[in-house]
């Protein structure tokens, strides 16, 4: 079932204002639900009973009798039965006679198979909760998840005090479970240390360690790494890494670690409850976890840092070096002019002025610049000093573990100089260098060697660290071995693949044998052809005729839609989906809660901040914009509102007319940020510093994914994460294709999204990468041989194929984010048989994919198509979010999630709010018989931004929409049949 279907379970009312779009799809009564109508009731009660049948459908919980039906849906009921219906009613004020009530309530109850929970659905349900209860962080999330599981089991919901009393009671249980499980892993003495030690003020500072603690990195430079190892190595020391909690779910962790993020320490310190402890135990642990990932980045920076200085340093002696030869050059020409002398004074000049050249060959560029890293060694000492707080595991027999260790016993025991006798593993273009008569250049060497291979190691999963969350171990990562010989055939019946590679293999080769030959049909239709460098080029798209009656059309119809501010916009899209009852877990209690959420999505979702939109909204302190602020980092409602909103754009019907909702495309819009930030990078295109923001847009306009990232690294994680987390659900269309730019894709990739079922469909820049991939012995066309690569070897992909579905079903399962999977086995674990084999799958799909995108015109306009479309909704991106990052934001991670996420829904909100009055448009014109083609309803979209309004005072009617967003200040007492 859709999340929009959703928004009414468990309610006992309805909102006095109901649209055309909610009556049609909420509220339409069927010819079975009219026939048992009219065949059941007399015409006088005809209504009333239809108006039960309705409400129970949607909420399975009975109607306030007291509260007025809205106008709209008598209406409504009245034209499709037929019948005059008063125009301002309550169910009560209906009915003459209490017992016909009663009686028409009971029989929609029994024509919608509804009934009263027993006492084997009560136990069932308190199982489901008490499982459900492991992985949320609120009682609130827990109460709607009893609502839905008794809507779509077709149970009446009981009253709101006995749902609340059992979710509270099954969380409370989840909760002891948890305390008890900490009390047995660390002893209460080691508890009561980390209270004191987080609680007491830091010596020489006026705020205490927890404040310390819970500050982000401010920068990128060593002072801001010293302190985040700092923060490390004081969590070691109470222990925090040795705790085994690895059990519950981390994001259960992240909830109670939020918990105590959120409030201020003197509060944290007064509580002393059980959640109390569980907070500040998944606090520590969850801060160790991400200082140890954030320590790792920065070092990366650092170390990134070197390689730029000693690249401009190698770049300088290269243009000194090449100054040097031409003056030489000219001394030497002019020595030869020199007829008055004779030939051997000449010679012995010329002689003098080459005397200073060795005689060692020329090095290359890349020899020249670990000279240059050699020589700026010191602060490579420094670094790697400043990790010793870090503990790195891994295969004993990696070289690079090994050298960290040698370096480290060389640290404690002073040591300058590498000795003689000492042999190190380090790759053959560092042992020129660690083997030179130098032996303190040579100890300078290898601690640069080191420090080069540690963040390939890490990446590629040789070394790992314990107490991290993007470095840990590879079998934490992936499904246990052991499991995953127990389950292998279930996962693979998820993932619709089969168990041995063959008949895959053998599906696939087929299919490209017939994509190749036309590939050569096109070429002898001169469609594409091959150059001297046996690279493909293909002919330009033709544009597409010019069609003025849709820019006139859409012209018009904004016109008529008219101008509208933002706050008036949030307030209309929520009283349609009620997406701030997901993000506060609840209905607001109040107008100036509500108005503070709001305000909190503006202050994470433009460059407005707290005190900003707090400025422009009548009587709203910023203390109160901080606060929701903090809520909108929960984990989960912000992707969980999005979706609402998105459920709700796509069920218009003019929606439908852009596109299947099978496609979608992806790619990342930077936001300027200060280059304080110590996740900023600079972006390539506008040589500006920027964080990354990664988007997928459907091919019905909405963004169903987004995601931070840092710039100017590979996206190809990120655009699988978001079609595997939209694919998650099964109440929705799969989506099948999702077009990337180059950015976007890799071999890996490739072959990964096809085992999870999609494919990536990647435009590509450079034409060395249309290339034709086939197995060794298999041949191809003779007109396309210049274009082929016999280079794929499928013995390596049968080699590597059962761990390569390991890798696919850890990532269908959500045991791994293809994000994290992506780093793992990308471009650093070459070598690894998992990457081998994925990489060459991964060529095979390639050459298939371009046999299409070359041959199938149709195919190719519909990739640059989709692409196009989520650039013009990146547009609207940059309407909402012009200005930039401040530096003091976006430096925790739940921070730029939530400011990603924030974004991305004012985003949704703007297309939602544009085809709804779209379609309330063109509805208007066919009503009024106004020709309204197909074909121009796809030629327009809903990404526009001009006729709003988003700076200015920021004024929320709320009184307007109260009772559909607000929770009623009592609950009242149901008349229950």
């Amino acid at each position: 079932m859709s999340r929009y279907d959703l928004r009414f379970v468990g309610a006992t009312s309805l909102p006095s204002r109901l649209s055309d779009f909610e009556l049609d799809q909420y509220f339409r009564l069927s010819r079975t639900d009219i026939t048992a109508l009219n065949n059941n009731f007399r015409t006088t009660h005809r209504a009333g009973a239809a108006i039960f049948l309705l409400f129970l459908r949607n909420a399975s919980r009975s109607l306030d009798l007291s509260v007025p039906v809205p106008r709209a849906l008598l209406r409504h009921v009245g034209i499709a039965l037929g019948l005059s219906t008063p125009t301002l009613a309550s169910l009560r004020a209906m009915y003459q006679r209490p017992q016909t009530l009663y009686a028409h309530q009971a029989w929609a109850k029994s024509y919608l198979g509804l009934g009263d929970i027993d006492q084997s659905a009560s136990s069932t349900l308190e199982e489901y909760l008490n499982a459900h209860a492991e992985e949320v962080t609120s009682v609130d999330e827990l109460v709607t998840s009893a609502e839905l599981w008794l809507h779509q089991h077709r149970y009446l919901i009981p009253s709101e005090r006995a749902v609340r009393d059992l979710a509270f009671r099954c969380y409370s249980a989840a909760e002891q479970a948890i305390y008890r499980v900490i009390t047995t892993v660390i002893h209460r003495d080691t508890l009561d240390r980390c209270r004191e030690a987080v609680f007491k003020v830091r010596e020489g500072n006026a705020y205490t360690v927890l404040d310390w603690l819970k500050t982000p990195p401010k920068g990128h430079g060593p002072t801001t790494l010293d302190e985040t190892l700092d923060k490390i190595s004081f969590l070691k020391e109470l222990n925090v890494h040795a705790w085994a909690l690895d059990h519950v779910p981390l994001e259960k962790q992240r909830g109670y670690s939020q918990h105590i993020q959120h409030r201020r320490p003197a509060k944290s310190r007064q509580i002393r409850s059980i959640a109390a402890t569980i907070e500040l135990v998944f606090f520590l642990r969850i801060t160790l976890f991400e200082l140890t990932d954030s320590a790792m980045y920065q070092s990366t920076r650092r170390v990134a840092g070197f390689v730029r200085n000693a690249y401009q340093k190698a770049q300088s002696a290269k243009a000194t070096t090449a100054i040097a030869y031409r003056d030489r050059c000219l001394s030497i020409r002019d020595i030869l002019q020199q007829q008055n002398r004779s030939a051997e004074e000449r010679l012995a000049d010329i002689a003098t002025l080459l005397s200073d050249i060795g005689d060692s060959p020329s090095r290359s560029h890349a020899a020249e610049m670990r000279s240059m890293l050699v020589n700026d060694a010191g602060r490579v000492r420094t670094l790697l000093k400043a990790l010793h707080s870090v503990d790195f595991e891994g295969v004993k027999s990696d070289p690079n573990l090994q050298n960290l260790a040698t370096l480290r016993d060389f640290y404690d025991c002073r040591q300058t100089e590498l000795p003689e006798d000492q042999i190190v593993p380090v790759k053959s273009t560092w042992r020129p260098l660690v083997e030179a008569t130098d032996r303190k250049r040579a100890l300078q060497a290898l601690e640069v060697a080191t420090i080069m291979e540690l963040g390939k190691g890490l990446r590629r999963g040789s070394i790992s660290i314990p107490h991290s969350l993007s470095y840990r171990e590879r079998d934490r990562l992936l499904i246990d071995p052991v499991e995953w010989g127990q389950e292998r055939a279930r996962h693979l019946a998820m993932l619709n693949l089969p168990e041995h590679p063959h008949e895959f293999l053998a599906s696939l080769l087929n299919t490209i044998k017939a994509g190749l030959a036309a590939v050569s049909e096109a070429m002898q239709d001169e469609m594409l052809h091959i150059d001297d460098a046996g690279l493909l080029h293909l002919q330009r798209l033709e544009a597409l005729p010019e069609e003025p009656e849709p820019r006139k059309m859409i012209g018009l119809m904004f016109r008529q839609i008219g101008d509208v501010q933002l706050p008036e916009l949030m307030l209309e899209v929520d009283a349609h989906t009620n997406f701030s009852e997901i993000l506060l877990g609840r209905r607001a209690y109040t107008e100036q809660e509500l108005i503070a959420l709001y305000a909190a999505l503006i202050a994470h979702g433009t460059e407005i901040d707290a005190k900003g939109v707090a400025s422009m909204t009548p009587q709203l302190d910023p203390v109160e914009v901080n606060m929701a602020m903090r809520t909108l980092e929960t984990q989960g409602r912000l992707r969980s509102a999005n979706d609402r909103i998105v459920d709700f754009q796509m069920r218009h019907e003019i929606a439908k007319h852009w596109g299947s909702g099978e496609s979608a495309s992806s790619d990342m819009m930077s936001l300027d940020a200060s280059r304080h930030l110590w996740n900023a990078r600079v972006d390539p295109r506008r040589r500006t510093h920027a964080v990354g923001i990664y988007t997928h847009v459907h091919d019905r306009h909405g963004i169903i994914y987004d995601q931070p990232i840092v710039l100017n690294e590979r996206q190809a994680g990120a655009a699988i994460e978001g079609v595997v987390n939209y694919n998650d659900s099964s109440d929705r269309v799969r989506l099948q294709l999702l077009s990337v730019d180059t950015h976007g894709y890799t071999n890996v990739a490739m072959a990964i999204s096809k085992l999870l079922g999609f494919d990536l469909c990647p435009r590509l820049r450079n034409l060395s990468e249309r290339k034709l991939y086939l197995p060794r012995r298999m041949e191809g066309p003779t007109d396309l041989k210049r274009a082929l690569a016999n280079e794929v070897s499928l013995t390596a992909i049968r080699k590597g194929w059962d761990q390569l579905l390991r890798l696919v079903a850890s990532i269908r399962s959500g045991r791994v984010s293809a994000t994290v999977a992506l780093q793992r086995f990308g471009s650093a674990a070459q070598g690894d048989p998992v990457h081998r084999a994925a990489d060459h799958l991964g060529k095979l799909l390639r050459t298939l994919y371009l046999c299409d995108y070359m041959t199938n015109v149709e195919f190719r306009r519909e990739i640059h198509t989709i692409l196009n479309r989520g650039e013009s909704v990146h547009q609207l991106q940059r309407a909402v979010y012009y200005g930039r990052v401040p530096p003091e934001r976006g430096r925790r991670t739940n921070e730029m999630i939530a400011i990603s996420g924030s974004h991305v829904l004012l985003t949704n909100l703007v297309i939602a709010w544009n085809t709804h009055k779209m379609q309330e448009t063109v509805d208007r014109w066919q009503r009024a018989k106004q020709p309204v083609e197909e074909t121009w309803l796809r030629r327009i979209g809903p990404a526009h931004f001009s006729h709003i309004n988003f700076r200015g005072t920021f004024k929320f009617s709320v009184g307007r929409y109260a009772d559909a967003l607000l929770q009623p200040r009592t609950t009242p007492l149901r008349d229950r049949a």
